[in-house]
């Protein structure tokens, strides 16, 4: 009986060590973006969301610029008339200008915040990333919708895994550059994901543009409802649907302490949704295999070249080496990365046709 009294009075004494905060009685900020104004000064940008009696939601934004981001949220609060809590934070949006000079001294401040959850996504913006979180999306709120949107994109289509925890993972991983999807305002009340943009440190160094992120998302992660329209010829398309794939990277050609050759594998199952020409058999099925498998191994070839000339690594190879070769020297991974060759194969297996005559 003792012992069940001094477990209730620790609970209680725990209970008033934590901060009361009522919910009617603070702004909780949901989303923010940053955009750079010179080398030492940036902008930023807060969004609240209220939650009205029909039901509806009424976005706010509070903007002001600094240099340091603790004096952002001085000012800002200046300007509420409760206090601004950012434990609601859904999404972070970094603009083009900010992205080339630098982002991991904004994101390095949420690791200090215990009040922001690591799935907060990160974005970069082809514009400005106030003017996209000032935009109205939807009657969820901008937050929500932008948040939807990524999400969707990651479980349902072309763009791999990320937020704030793995942005952070990959960042401080030697041998690897983290990535980001961009966003890109379509019309006023309408955004896209337009690329994925690729990190060399903390600064944007490349953008995969939106007709290759289906290739890119295949090395460096798992679709599990991707999509792709493979031409034939002669009027003939054919829709593979409910893709899933997987990866494998594999070093060739050894030395003491390096490889020279890195083996990527990719198997892909798909359906046939949607065919175009007159008969879908079997003989059809096999000439879309065979496209598809063509078209995964050139273009992923071709992104992996283009790492090589950015001087980025989104894949991975350098961690791959660091982990696989003992003694493997990750300094000298800038000067032997241009120098590795790489081999692609592609398995494409039709799982479902529907109707084959």
């Amino acid at each position: 009986m003792k012992n069940i009294f001094l477990v209730f009075l620790s609970l209680f004494l725990l209970a008033g060590c934590v901060q009361e905060r009522i919910i009617d009685e603070i702004n909780i900020e949901v989303g923010s973006a940053f955009d750079a104004i010179d080398e030492e000064n940036f902008i930023g940008a807060f969004l609240i969301q209220d939650y009205l009696p029909d039901k509806s939601i009424k976005n706010r934004v509070y903007q002001s610029t600094a240099s340091l981001r603790r004096d952002l949220m001085m000012k800002i609060q200046k300007q509420s008339s409760q206090e601004i809590y950012n434990g609601g934070l859904l999404i972070t949006i970094f603009g083009n200008k900010l992205a080339d000079t630098g982002i991991i001294d904004f994101v390095d401040t949420y690791q200090r915040e215990p009040s922001v959850g690591a799935r907060n996504y990160l974005a970069t913006s082809s514009g400005s990333a106030i003017d996209i979180l000032r935009g109205e999306y939807g009657s969820q709120g901008t937050s929500a919708y932008i948040f939807n949107l990524i999400e969707h994109n990651i479980q349902r289509r072309d763009v791999p895994r990320t937020n704030l925890h793995i942005f952070l993972r990959d960042f401080y991983k030697k041998g690897k550059d983290a990535y980001l999807p961009e966003l890109t305002k379509k019309g006023e009340n309408e955004l896209q994901i337009s690329g994925i943009s690729i990190f060399k440190e903390d600064r944007e160094a490349y953008v995969i543009p939106m007709n290759k992120m289906f290739f890119f998302k295949l090395m460096v992660d798992k679709h599990s409802q991707g999509s792709f329209r493979v031409h034939l010829g002669k009027g003939r398309d054919a829709d593979v649907e409910s893709i899933s794939s997987k990866y494998k990277l594999k070093l060739a050609g050894k030395s003491k302490d390096r490889a020279n050759h890195v083996n990527v594998h990719i198997k892909i199952r798909g359906m046939i949704k949607e065919f175009t020409g007159k008969r879908l058999d079997q003989k059809e099925v096999n000439k879309i295999e065979k496209k598809l498998q063509k078209i995964v191994e050139r273009e992923c070839l071709k992104l992996l070249k283009t790492f090589q000339e950015k001087g980025v690594d989104p894949v991975g190879f350098g961690y791959l080496h660091r982990s696989k070769i003992r003694g493997f020297n990750v300094d000298n991974w800038e000067k032997d990365y241009p120098n590795l060759t790489f081999d692609v194969k592609c398995d494409v297996t039709i799982v479902e046709t529907g109707v084959i005559e």
